[in-house]
């Protein structure tokens, strides 16, 4: 009787101390700190514009339809609230691309592309962030993405250039400059793009690269998107 006393005290005990366990614990997740919220305008490009898509530009906000634009940003939107921002199917509501902006960058370009193979269900895009605040890329500038997954050399104006994959170094080119990109196969070296870039004194450009559109083929699919940089918010006097 003694023995199964004593064994009842230590398994009330070893509860005891696993409910106050627990009730730390709980503690610990209760005193995580919400994610901080950030203010950040954007704007949206997609190689083939998306349709019915939306976004709550406030925690509380009425969802806003995004506008894709075929050759050109789309208008410039603001969010306001915790990262990720979500982007929903304007008709069902269902979550289909996700977008986490670093608090550096204040103004984002926002790149979407299709999952493929397109899923049944969850995400549908996905979402790539650039910096496209004035600082990084100002009035006459040239920045390039390479999507094609091909290696691509050439020049921009008088300058050689090799670009890697994903977004690439800012170039001055001022007013105008010849793009002639080239790419290599089985030993032989292959025309990819070329173009010739014109702007106006106050606008800057930035050139997208997509895989060829036919297989087989190294010429790459592009657009050219030319805007102005955004302007600085003013101080408040």
């Amino acid at each position: 009787m003694a023995h199964a006393l004593r064994h009842l005290i230590h398994f009330a005990r070893g509860f005891a101390a696993a409910l106050a366990l627990a009730g730390f614990s709980r503690g610990l997740v209760a005193e995580t700190p919400p994610a901080p919220e950030q203010s950040v305008h954007f704007t949206v490009f997609a190689a083939k514009p998306v349709q019915n898509l939306s976004y709550l530009p406030l925690l509380r906000g009425a969802p806003v339809k995004l506008v894709f634009y075929p050759t050109a940003r789309s208008p410039r939107y603001e969010f306001r609230g915790a990262m990720p921002a979500r982007f929903i199917d304007a008709a069902t509501g269902n979550v289909f691309a996700e977008a986490t902006i670093p608090p550096e960058i204040r103004d984002a370009l926002l790149l979407f592309a299709p999952v493929e193979p397109a899923p049944a269900s969850g995400l549908r895009y996905q979402v790539s962030v650039l910096d496209d605040g004035a600082a990084r890329h100002g009035r006459g500038g040239l920045a390039m993405i390479n999507f094609s997954g091909l290696e691509l050399r050439g020049t921009v104006g008088p300058q050689n250039v090799i670009l890697k994959a994903g977004l690439n170094p800012t170039l001055p080119i001022g007013r105008t400059a010849k793009i002639i990109l080239r790419t290599s196969a089985k030993g032989r070296s292959y025309q990819a793009y070329a173009d010739t870039v014109e702007l106006a004194p106050a606008q800057r450009a930035l050139l997208i690269l997509f895989p060829p559109f036919y297989q087989g083929s190294l010429e790459v699919q592009s657009r050219l998107l030319i805007d102005e940089p955004p302007r600085a918010p003013r101080a408040s006097k």
